[in-house]
C-alpha cells in the first residue's frame, strides 16, 4: 500500500467517516442530485425530486441487498450460479417495484405511464439499477481492499517486532553466556582479573537492560558499549591478544539499532583465538561519513586444526546469524557485508546507512 493510502486508512478522519457511514449518505445524496440534473427537464420541480428520490430508494434497495445479503452468502461462498440468478431477481424485481410505485403516484403523464410495463422500460430500468448496483459494489470492494492492506501492514509490522524481539533474547543469553564462562574460568584459578571482568560485565548488562530494547540508540552509546566488551575480551586474553580500536567522525548525532555491532566484534574475539596462540589480534575500525557507518574487523586466524570449530565441544554459535537476520529487517537494502578470508586473518567490512 501506498503511504498516502496508508495515511488515509490510517486517519481519524477515515475512522469517523466509516464508524458513521458518513460515506454512504454523501454517495447517495450525490447520486440523489444526479438524477435531479437528468430528471429536471420537462416537468415541475416537485415531480422530479419525487421522482429521483423514488428512483434512488429503489436503487439503494437493491444495491445494499446485493452487498450485506448476496456477496456473503453466496459470493464470498463461490457459489457463483445461485448469486448470479439471484442478483438477476432482485434487478427484475427492482424494476417491478418502480414501475409499480411510478404507475399509482401522479408526478408522470398518462402516456408514460402506460409504458411503464412495457418490456423497453423494464430493460431500461434493470440497466440502470445494474449500473448502481456495480458502482457501488466497486466502491465496497475497494474500501475491502483498503482495510486488508491495513490488517496486513499491521500484521507484518507485528511479527518484524515480535521477531525481533525474539532475535534480541537469543542475543542477550548468548553473549551473557560466554562472558560468565569467562569470569568462571578466571575465578577458578583466583586471578585478580575477576573483579575488573565483572565491573565491565556490569556496564554491558546495564546497557542491555536500559538500551536494548529501545527500537534506535545513539550511536555514541553502542560503541562505548562495544569499548566495554572489547576492554572486556582484552582483560581476559591479557599479553595473547593484540588490540586496536578506532573511531572516527561524528557518532554523537547518529542513531542504529541497539545492538547490532557487537556480535562481529564478539565473533571475532571468539574465532580469532586458539589455546596455543601467544600473539593473536583484533582490530576494530568504525568510521562515520555523513549518514553511512563503516564498520571494519581483522582478527587473527589459528593455524590449520586448533580452530574453535574444531573443538570437540564446540556447537555453531547462533550470534552472526540473529545480526545478519536484523539487518535484513531493519535495514532492508541498506546495508552490505563483505567476509574475506585469507592465509592468515579474517576480515568483515560491513556498511549501514543510517539514515
Amino acid at each position: 500500500m501506498s503511504s498516502t493510502a496508508n495515511s488515509l486508512v490510517n486517519s481519524k478522519l477515515y475512522g469517523f467517516i466509516t464508524r458513521y457511514n458518513i460515506h454512504h449518505l454523501v454517495l447517495w445524496i450525490l447520486y440523489f442530485l444526479f438524477w435531479v440534473f437528468v430528471l429536471s427537464p420537462g416537468i415541475t420541480r416537485t415531480d422530479f425530486f419525487v421522482n429521483s428520490f423514488v428512483i434512488v430508494s429503489i436503487h439503494a434497495a437493491v444495491s445494499y441487498f446485493n452487498m450485506y445479503v448476496l456477496l456473503p452468502f453466496f459470493l464470498q461462498k463461490r457459489a457463483y450460479l445461485r448469486y448470479f440468478l439471484v442478483v438477476i431477481l432482485a434487478l427484475f424485481l427492482g424494476a417491478l417495484m418502480e414501475s409499480a410505485i411510478f404507475s399509482v403516484i401522479s408526478t408522470i403523464g398518462p402516456d408514460d405511464k402506460r409504458a411503464l410495463l412495457s418490456l423497453r422500460f423494464i430493460l431500461n430500468t434493470i440497466m440502470a439499477i445494474t449500473y448502481t448496483v456495480a458502482i457501488t459494489m466497486s466502491l465496497k470492494l475497494v474500501k475491502h481492499w483498503y482495510e486488508k492492506e491495513k490488517l496486513t501492514k499491521e500484521l507484518e509490522i507485528l511479527n518484524t517486532e515480535t521477531e525481533l524481539k525474539y532475535l534480541k533474547s537469543q542475543i542477550n543469553p548468548h553473549f551473557l553466556f560466554n562472558s560468565l564462562n569467562s569470569i568462571y574460568a578466571l575465578a577458578l584459578q583466583k586471578s585478580d582479573l575477576a573483579p575488573e571482568l565483572i565491573l565491565k560485565l556490569s556496564d554491558i548488562l546495564r546497557y542491555i537492560l536500559y538500551e536494548g530494547s529501545d527500537k534506535r540508540v545513539s550511536l555514541d552509546k553502542e560503541i562505548k558499549y562495544l569499548k566495554s566488551y572489547a576492554e572486556l575480551e582484552k582483560v581476559r586474553h591479557g599479553d595473547r591478544v593484540n588490540l586496536s580500536l578506532v573511531i572516527d567522525g561524528d557518532i554523537e548525532t547518529q542513531e542504529i539499532v541497539p545492538m547490532l555491532l557487537i556480535p562481529f566484534v564478539e565473533n571475532s574475539f571468539k574465532h580469532g583465538f586458539s589455546r596455543d596462540m601467544a600473539n593473536g589480534y583484533v582490530k576494530i575500525h568504525v568510521q562515520v561519513k555523513q549518514d553511512e557507518l563503516n564498520l571494519e574487523l581483522i582478527n587473527s586466524k589459528p593455524s590449520a586444526g586448533t580452530e574453535l570449530k574444531n573443538d570437540e565441544n564446540y556447537q555453531g554459535g547462533i550470534g552472526l546469524q540473529n545480526v545478519n537476520r536484523r539487518l535484513r529487517l531493519m535495514y532492508p537494502d541498506k546495508h552490505t557485508i563483505e567476509v574475506i578470508e585469507t592465509d592468515i586473518d579474517y576480515k568483515v567490512n560491513l556498511k549501514i546507512d543510517l539514515a
